[in-house]
């Protein structure tokens, strides 16, 4: 699970540091960065698992990446390619790891253990001169305050080659950009082969590769819902392979679908279970329409009228990618979401709300949501304060409020006390629903008080 993101001269990020919990969910006006929080985790895994391991950043362009951020001056703040850009992260391994070095003699060995709940650091700044360098790449594992094996990788002032530095020493409280930074999966030039430390010699491309290890599971467990989702044809011609994934887009949920209702049906049930709870129909189903059963159609049933999905409102077809991947993206996945409330009536919006505490306690998923959803937040609130669901606690619950300015976004957490209460509303959180309300209610006064002036006028 990732528990921390920074960034540096991300577009319009001077600077972030924010925690991350199981629910995650970022608010904001248009274009206050909610978006780009995202972007750069997607960044990020488009980087770590590009064919080219020497690609030391991807921004993307081609159909086999997850966002096209354009080139370095489109993705740097300001647009000037003067700055560096930096992101870091910080994560839990799923299983834990460790490593084992003899020193010198090959006598003494020694052990280092990563438990589960130990967090890992990944952290890394490039630079553009000509074209987009890394200037220095850092992995370190341990808590605050601890001392800890760390290795850098920095790019020499002078040349293209880097060197290595693995080294103990207690980890700084942040993991600044600034001081901390790396490339995931990317071919360095290493001269040292091995170091000298604590009587110990190290391995360091060995170590790198358990550092390396560790971030590309990380980001192999990311997926991702864009904000407008594809509704898929009317009828699916069914090819054999079965996909476990939904892209991005959604282009291939029937597909998934399809798969399900040639096998078990379970998945097609869960989802049709979560489209009646979301009151959306009545019943809904993917079956074979040829004796072949090589053409698929979804159907939805409104009333006693079945209908292609194609024929009913946009609130089923967009959803439907993003109850498909909640209910059967593998456990421990990081599902970043843009929008899953889009079209969807205020009832079904709260009824989401409930959807997601559910999949991340029992699937054991972290979301990471950006939403402009009013009722998903209320929604959360109650949970809370009813008591009655066990995830649905401040602790796991973390909600951010972003907003534009002239030196960049800023962002402040938005506090959910036990109550279910926030304790710090920020102004235009949502809206503002409580000066509507107040300045209709005055307006219908003064409306009031002239009718009656009329009245007695004309008395």
């Amino acid at each position: 699970m990732l528990r921390r993101i920074g960034l540096q001269n991300f577009k319009c990020w001077r600077e972030l540091d924010i925690e991350l919990a199981p629910i995650t969910l970022f608010f904001g006006a248009n274009s206050s960065g909610k978006t780009a929080i995202l972007q750069s985790l997607l960044m990020l895994k488009q980087t770590a698992s590009g064919f080219d391991p020497g690609q030391h950043i991807n921004f993307g362009g081609t159909t086999r990446d997850f966002v096209d951020l354009g080139s370095y001056r489109d993705v740097v703040s300001e647009h000037d390619e003067n700055n560096l850009i930096g992101v870091n992260v910080e994560w839990e391994s799923k299983s834990g790891i460790h490593w084992e070095f003899s020193d010198e003699s090959g006598q003494r060995i020694l052990v280092r253990h990563i438990n589960p709940d130990e967090p890992l650091h990944y952290a890394i700044t490039w630079d553009y001169d000509d074209s987009i360098g890394v200037v220095e790449l850092a992995y370190a594992a341990g808590h605050s305050g601890n001392t800890n094996e760390y290795i850098r990788i920095t790019r020499r002032a002078d040349s293209t080659t880097y060197f290595a530095q693995v080294y103990q020493r207690p980890l700084s409280k942040d993991l600044k950009c600034a001081n901390i930074q790396g490339s995931p999966g990317s071919c360095f030039v290493i001269p040292e082969e091995s170091l000298a430390y604590a009587g110990f010699q190290i391995d360091v491309r060995r170590l790198a590769a358990f550092y390396m290890r560790e971030f590309t599971s990380l980001m192999d467990c990311a997926m991702h819902i864009r904000p407008i989702r594809e509704v898929g044809p009317r009828v699916f011609l069914w090819s054999g392979s079965k996909p476990v994934l939904v892209d991005p887009a959604g282009t291939n949920t029937i597909e998934v679908l399809a798969g399900s209702a040639r096998a078990d049906r379970q998945l097609v049930r869960q989802v049709e279970n979560q489209l009646r709870k979301l009151d959306l129909v009545d019943a809904f189903d993917v079956r074979p329409i040829d004796d072949n059963q090589r053409l698929y159609e979804a159907t939805a049933t409104i009333g006693d009228v079945d209908s292609s999905l194609t024929d009913v409102g946009s609130g089923v077809s967009q959803v439907l990618p993003v109850l498909t991947m909640l209910l059967s993206a593998p456990e421990n996945s990081i599902i970043l979401l843009e929008q899953p409330e889009l079209h969807l009536h205020p009832n079904a919006q709260a009824a989401l709300a409930d959807l997601l505490l559910d999949v991340a306690e029992k699937r054991n998923l972290q979301l990471i949501v950006e939403s402009h959803s009013e009722h998903i937040v209320r929604r959360l609130q109650r949970r809370v304060a009813e008591s009655e669901h066990s995830f649905a606690a401040p602790e796991k619950i973390k909600m951010y409020y972003c907003q534009p300015g002239q030196d960049g976004s800023a962002i402040s957490e938005v506090e959910l006390d036990r109550f279910g209460q926030i304790t710090d509303w920020p102004d235009r959180f949502l809206g503002d629903i409580s000066g509507d309300l107040h300045s209709m209610a005055r307006a219908a006064l003064e409306r009031r008080r002239q009718e009656l002036e009329r009245v007695g006028s004309r008395g």
